[in-house]
């Protein structure tokens, strides 16, 4: 593997044959190519001249000034974040086995008021001008079981939308449970899309999360009626091996549903050593694009959060959130949304004041958080996904440790080559 920071080209081993792939991530473009080519490539950008004459190489450097893509950088403060998760409350009906929360589940619910005072904040006017805005509505816990509060709230946050005149979409995340004629008709009349967390395989689900019957048939309930519903599948050891299966399945059972994103466990509890994390990956990334091509020839629009990284370039993986939690803090994540949680004192950077309403943002720490760069290491800087992967998720930095971090970095260099030949027809 070799990295040619200054250019931004990357040479990465072909893993389905003993060529390689010359990535230029700014040009979007791939190219498999000999070792002999490889070499000649390589002498040719350390400023020798070859006697050898390769047309693919000649069409490398031809593209070094191509620029077809921009490298988003991230913002430090609070002015440049786009994206609100609202976390209505800190309660569930359901108990999963892979949950990242339940340990700082507090049965907490926010109040309309400090809903209120975030949305304000969020969506003056004059605070992101002229940017495309997001607010997704999450867990915490399930969602849904606040839609006393939530309705009214979003109706809010529609009606700031509408006065600032710039696109924000609005998306609901639950896990399925709880379906009303009230929350289809609202939903389809402002046009929000659903995101619903089920583990698509019967005994899965079951074994998983619970409820698989009745959460099956509200599915079809939210799609029949023509909303956009999206499945968010967390992948574990019980169906790693199961995603061609799962896509079957979710076409059988589910046919109005054309939008699936099959998630890695984000819990640093599930693995028992450094070796069964890396097995895990290794099969998920596997299994992922063989599912991903019958996907495709079904028409269904399946990711993934390798996936995900591999589409835009960016110099941080994340660049965070305005989370409002049921308890009125400001997370950079929606990880963390309770005192309880781990990470608490690291990602809470503000609080709003229910009394006076008034948000409060340390911008100190919170530039310090988007700040944090672990790309000027050497590992990430020779690292043919850097642009990509941007040095990982923030919350496994302070989670992992460096072994199993390295674990993760090497399925994001497996996954990046079998993009590039998914993606460039290789």
């Amino acid at each position: 593997m070799s990295v040619y920071t200054e250019n931004h080209i990357a040479i990465v081993d072909d893993p389905r044959s003993e060529k390689r792939i010359v990535y230029l991530p700014l040009a979007g473009y791939a190219q498999k190519m000999t070792k002999a080519e490889t070499e000649e490539l390589t002498l040719r950008l350390c400023g020798e001249q070859t006697t050898a004459a390769s047309a693919k190489v000649e069409t490398i450097l031809s593209k070094l000034s191509e620029r077809k893509k921009e490298i988003f950088q991230t913002s430090h403060t609070a002015e440049g974040l786009r994206s609100l998760m609202l976390l209505p409350n800190n309660k569930c009906n359901f108990s999963c086995s892979y949950c990242y929360s339940a340990s700082g589940r507090t049965n907490e619910e926010i109040s309309p008021r400090l809903i209120e005072a975030g949305l304000n904040y969020f969506l003056n006017r004059e605070r992101a001008k002229g940017q495309r805005l997001s607010i997704s509505v999450l867990g915490g816990g399930e969602p849904l079981l606040s839609w006393n509060i939530l309705k009214p709230s979003l109706e809010k946050a529609l009606m700031l939308i509408e006065e600032r005149d710039v696109s924000c979409p609005i998306s609901l995340v639950t896990n399925g449970s709880i379906c009303t004629d009230e929350i289809i008709q609202f939903c389809l009349l402002h046009h929000i899309s659903l995101s619903v967390s089920f583990d698509i395989l019967e005994d899965v689900q079951n074994a998983q999360r619970g409820q698989w019957k009745k959460v099956s048939k509200n599915i079809n309930r939210f799609a029949d009626a023509g909303l956009d519903v999206a499945l968010n599948t967390v992948i574990s050891n019980k169906n790693v091996v199961k995603m061609t299966e799962m896509i079957e399945h979710l076409r059988s059972y589910h046919p109005h549903v054309k939008k699936v994103s099959f998630k890695t466990l984000i819990t640093n509890h599930y693995f028992h050593n450094t070796d069964e994390r890396r097995a895990y990956y290794n099969a998920f990334i596997v299994e992922f694009f063989k599912a991903k091509t019958l996907a495709d020839k079904y028409g269904i629009w399946l990711t993934c959060s390798y996936m995900n990284t591999c589409l835009c370039l960016v110099d941080r993986y994340c660049p965070g959130k305005f989370v409002i939690t049921s308890e009125g803090d400001i997370s950079i994540c929606h990880t963390v949304g309770s005192k309880r949680d781990e990470l608490y004192k690291d990602f809470v950077f503000g609080k709003i004041d229910e009394a006076t309403g008034k948000v409060y943002i340390n911008e100190e720490k919170l530039c310090r958080i988007l700040s944090f760069d672990v790309t000027k290491s050497e590992k990430c800087q020779d690292c043919p996904a850097r642009w990509h992967c941007a040095g990982g998720c923030y919350a496994d930095r302070f989670q992992l440790s460096e072994t199993e971090h390295e674990a993760y970095c090497e399925s994001m260099r497996a996954f990046l080559a079998l993009y590039l030949i998914y993606k460039y027809k290789l």
